[in-house]
């Protein structure tokens, strides 16, 4: 008598889902742990790893839809784009389109050699052989009929065998269970698992060139692929399940495919080992810009194809690596325009980031502008911002030589540096289109650094030699926003504060400083046309006028056309520095198009500079959730 071994129907239970979110985990990882041993700069291996994870990811389900229809399907074609989210997957696409992918970046990311590529071989070989335990679970990539034998898995009602099976006319009306089938998903998460191995025990194996071992991963795993389709049912096929015959031998198309690129792979593998022994090439210096523009190329990727072809399980797993990937980029960027921050400024840099890759990879985007049912109802939008600033400036102050008594004060020249990192939240509640009222906060984190130099006509000697002191920064920023008229009479009111250290050496007690500020006011008025052209005098409008210098301007700006849309504003800027207090300055909201998917992402660019020895930068983004 047959036993037969039934799998519950897999209707209601994630199994494929968790066991491919644990296949991905587990290369990601891997990847990591390779990327540790080899010793891989973080912010180059980072943004490689997230390369080869979603060209994976997006490989196994774009090989099965005809390469004539890929450029509609990234064109987002509903028809194409659910056909590719709802059909079949295959590895054979995931592995292809990986591997073209790192190698179309790995030089951008400053890997010369091929030795990088033998960090994917083992972690591809074990992902396999976890997404094996899911496809077992499910019933996917079945195998064919045990006929009579005594052993077998068969597969409960809905799943894809015992549909198979009843259309072929295989079951009868009703019946329990599929009819007992070859465990092939058992055998191939053996295969893989045992490829594994070999690569874990080749990993020391001296003398090696470069990328012989990603050849004999590849090898074994095409291997694993040609042996299971003996025992694979046709109809489980998603690419090449129909028969060829070739010189009186039949086989599945994609049978002869890996026999084909089996013999190709290890037959380079063994010309190669025998090769003379060429040393691995280190990683080369990937320049300040290259890994930034993988890094944006990955977010773009990444937001483009959450709603539609990732699943919640990879959207999670992505999420978090791109999370790295930009943490590890702002981090490369801030350290290089100035000393590395406290490492305090790292949280708030750390909430915009991943609540701007969260939103970025939500299901459904915020609207670019806010739907009503009627002209009278409210809307409420949430804004999540932040970002990053710089700050330079000389200036002159007496400095108290003591806070006690008539001490009196040293004439001095203070350079100074700021940097800082912040995230801030607004609520906007519009009665109509013309009436708003915001209520914001935030949190800034920073240093400031301070070099000290004497007068060349000093005659005291407050500070012996000249220095540099650092003093940590924050800000935490209030503020209440109103809007109200229309077109011509459009006018704005904000009242806000600034409370922490603010900035030392702020120019109060009458010139005598030593200590930091702790409090100063904000204030905007806005009166105009915000679509046409609009008047603003503001003072203290931002952290990034706040921070070490406050900053009094007076601007025109303009809605380019659009309300609720991009904007820009230009004018003339006054903070206490020396020789000259006056800069000019400029601004922007740009909204991002909706045909790239970021409809509800603004960035924020902000310079003003004297021209010479005073600048001030920042650059924030924000993400607009509608309710």
């Amino acid at each position: 008598m047959a036993h037969v071994y039934t799998l519950p129907s897999s209707h209601g239970h994630p199994y494929y889902e968790l066991s491919q979110l644990a296949a991905f985990a587990v290369y990601v990882a891997l990847l990591l742990a390779q990327g540790q041993r080899r010793g891989y700069p973080w912010r180059q291996w980072l943004p490689l790893v997230a390369t080869s994870t979603l060209a994976l990811i997006v490989g196994c389900q774009l090989v099965a839809l005809a390469p004539s229809n890929w450029l509609g399907w990234l064109r987002g074609d509903a028809a194409l784009v659910a056909a590719v989210a709802d059909g079949p997957r295959s590895i054979l696409g995931g592995a292809t389109a990986s591997l073209l992918a790192v190698m179309a970046v790995r030089r951008a990311l400053g890997f010369r050699g091929w030795g990088v590529l033998d960090a994917f071989g083992a972690p591809l070989c074990w992902a396999l052989a976890v997404q094996c335990v899911g496809c077992l679970l499910v019933g996917c990539c079945w195998g064919e009929a045990t006929l009579g034998a005594s052993w077998g898995l068969a597969y409960g009602p809905g799943t894809l065998p015992y549909v198979v099976q009843q259309a072929r006319g295989l079951l009868p009306l009703g019946a329990a269970h599929s009819l007992p089938l070859v465990p092939v998903q058992l055998v191939a998460l053996l295969l893989c698992a045992g490829a594994g191995l070999v690569l874990h025990a080749v990993r020391r194996r001296a003398g090696w060139p470069p990328g012989s071992r990603y050849l004999l991963a590849l090898g074994l795993l095409m291997l694993t692929r040609f042996t299971i389709d003996f025992w694979r049912d046709p109809a489980s096929e998603p690419l090449g399940g129909v028969a060829l015959t070739v010189a009186g031998c039949t086989l599945l198309r994609v049978q002869w495919l890996m026999l084909l690129g089996t013999t190709l792979v290890l037959g380079g593998w063994a010309w190669l080992v025998r090769q003379p022994r060429v040393a691995p090439t280190p990683p080369a210096w990937a320049g300040p810009g290259q890994p930034t523009l993988v890094a944006l190329g990955l977010l773009v990727a990444n937001t483009r194809l959450a709603p539609s072809t990732l699943s919640a399980a990879e959207t999670l797993l992505l999420q978090a690596l791109l999370l790295a990937v930009l943490l590890a980029e702002a981090r490369a960027w801030l350290v290089a325009l100035g000393q590395q921050l406290p490492r305090l400024a790292g949280l708030p840099l750390g909430a915009l980031l991943a609540v701007a890759l969260v939103g970025s990879t939500a299901q459904a985007p915020a609207p670019q502008q806010p739907v009503t049912s009627s002209e009278d109802a409210p809307t409420k939008t949430i804004t999540l911002s932040g970002g990053v600033l710089g700050n330079y400036h000389e200036a002159q102050e007496d400095i108290l030589e003591s806070n006690q008594g008539c001490s009196g004060s040293q004439p001095l020249v203070l350079q100074q540096r700021v940097r800082a990192a912040g995230a801030e939240v607004a609520i906007t509640t519009a009665s109509s289109p013309t009436h708003s009222s915001t209520w914001g906060g935030g949190i800034w984190l920073g240093e400031q650094q301070v070099a000290i130099q004497t007068l060349p006509n000093s005659t005291r000697r407050f500070i012996a030699n000249d220095t540099t002191i650092r003093y940590f920064m924050s800000d935490i920023h209030l503020y209440k926003e109103g809007h109200f008229g229309h077109d011509w009479l459009s006018a704005g009111v904000r009242l806000g504060a600034h409370l922490g250290s603010l900035g030392y050496f702020s120019y109060f007690d009458s010139g005598n400083a030593r200590g930091t500020t702790f409090l100063m006011p904000e204030l905007m008025l806005s009166l105009g046309n915000p679509r046409l052209l609009y008047g603003q005098a503001d003072f203290c409008y931002g952290a990034e006028n706040t921070l070490g210098a406050y900053t009094t301007r007076i601007s025109l700006g303009s809605g380019l056309g659009q309300t609720g849309g991009s904007t820009v504003l230009a004018g003339y800027a006054h903070s206490p520095h020396y020789p000259s207090p006056s800069l000019a300055f400029v601004s922007a909201s740009l909204r991002l198009p909706s045909g790239t998917g970021l409809s509800a992402v603004s960035l924020e660019p902000y310079f003003a500079t004297d021209f010479a020895k005073h600048n001030i930068f920042s650059l924030k983004a924000s993400y607009r959730l509608g309710k």
